[in-house]
C-alpha cells in the first residue's frame, strides 16, 4: 500500500511556527478537535475523513480549516500565497 501524505500535520506545523503566542492559543483554543485528528491521523485522507465525521457530529467546521490547511504555503507562510 501506498504511503499517504501528511501536508496537513506538516503546514499545520509550520504554520504554528509563524504566528505570535496569543495567536498560537488563540488558534489552538478554536481548533482543538482539529489539532487531535492531525495528531491521531496516519496520513491526509484519515484527518479528512475523521474530521468530516467530526463536523457532522458536532457541526462544527474542522473538515473545512483542515482543506485550509491544505492551501498554506510553506515558502512565503501564507495561505493567500503571493510568491
Amino acid at each position: 500500500m501506498a504511503r499517504g501524505r501528511n501536508k496537513i500535520r506538516y503546514c499545520y506545523e509550520d504554520y504554528m511556527k509563524t504566528v505570535t503566542d496569543t495567536e498560537r492559543l488563540e488558534y489552538q483554543r478554536r481548533y482543538a478537535p482539529l489539532i487531535d485528528i492531525i495528531a491521531r491521523g496516519e496520513n491526509d485522507r484519515e484527518v479528512m475523513t475523521m474530521a468530516r465525521e467530526y463536523d457532522s457530529e458536532h457541526s462544527t467546521e474542522m473538515l473545512a480549516e483542515a482543506i485550509h490547511l491544505t492551501v498554506y504555503c510553506i515558502a512565503c507562510s501564507k495561505f493567500d500565497c503571493d510568491c
